[in-house]
């Protein structure tokens, strides 16, 4: 019996020590990437790394949200989209993850802070998009609101002004852009204001409220929004561009 608990004993204590070696290493090959990226281009900051699963790969996300690939050694690094062949094809493992990443940041965001067109009765899907008033193809997405809302898809805007938030570097001055899309947020009717300003150009100037202009241009630059407008599913999948209603309500699955 004692044996047996000697045993017993001695193989908890080697899982253990195993346990601390795996954790040890991961926190080498980490170290040992970071420091790489730091030695070969100081201006990208790791934020983490994680092991491709069962390869000798590592996936590492900078602190802008841009992803590249490794090796352990932090020797070759690859930029773009991982993909794994599949028996349906080829899946984008790097567009997957940040899709996921999008959904569960777009969550936190309140529906309130958004300018709504809500479905008309039954609601069968959600569109969030990022959107600057001056743009062409934004007022065009705009023309098609109602049938998408006929469709049964409720369109949410996120204020995405292009040309920034200051146009000048003592960030006293605002964009024409920002303050378009801030009196649409301040003004009492933001929908109603949203439909006329895409429509003439033109709205009345109101930037007396905390409209979160800055933090939905932030959440954009995250979710690499590069143009307006910017369509995000309720999977957190980023399609940019404008799609006509038809194919927007297909690519849904509508």
């Amino acid at each position: 019996m004692r044996i047996m608990l000697l045993i017993s004993a001695m193989l908890g204590a080697c899982l253990a020590l195993q346990s601390q070696a795996q954790d040890g290493e991961k926190v080498s090959v980490e170290e040992t990437i970071a420091s790489a990226l730091r030695a070969a281009q100081p201006n990208l900051v790791m934020q983490s790394a994680t092991q491709v699963q069962g390869q000798a790969l590592y996936e590492v996300e900078l602190t802008s949200g841009e992803v590249l690939y490794t090796t352990p050694d932090g020797r070759f690094f690859i930029y773009g989209s991982l993909f794994e062949a599949g028996e349906k094809g080829l899946v984008n493992l790097t567009a997957k993850r940040g899709d996921a990443k999008r959904q569960k940041m777009l969550a936190l965001v309140d529906v309130k802070d958004m300018v709504v067109f809500q479905s008309k009765g039954e609601q069968k899907a959600v569109v969030s998009v990022f959107t600057d008033v001056d743009c062409g193809y934004c007022r065009k997405l705009h023309r098609e609101v109602p049938k998408l809302n006929e469709l049964g898809i409720t369109v949410r805007y996120l204020a995405y002004p292009r040309a920034g938030v200051y146009s000048d570097a003592s960030r006293t001055k605002f964009t024409g852009s920002y303050k378009k899309l801030k009196s649409v947020w301040c003004d009492s009717d933001p929908a109603a204001a949203m439909s006329k300003a895409k429509a003439t150009g033109f709205i009345k100037e109101n930037l007396d409220c905390e409209a979160p202009i800055e933090a939905h241009l932030a959440l954009g630059e995250q979710f690499g929004v590069r143009g307006t407008p910017a369509l995000v599913f309720e999977s957190g999948e980023l399609v940019p561009g404008y799609l006509p209603a038809d194919q927007l309500a297909k690519k849904l699955g509508l």
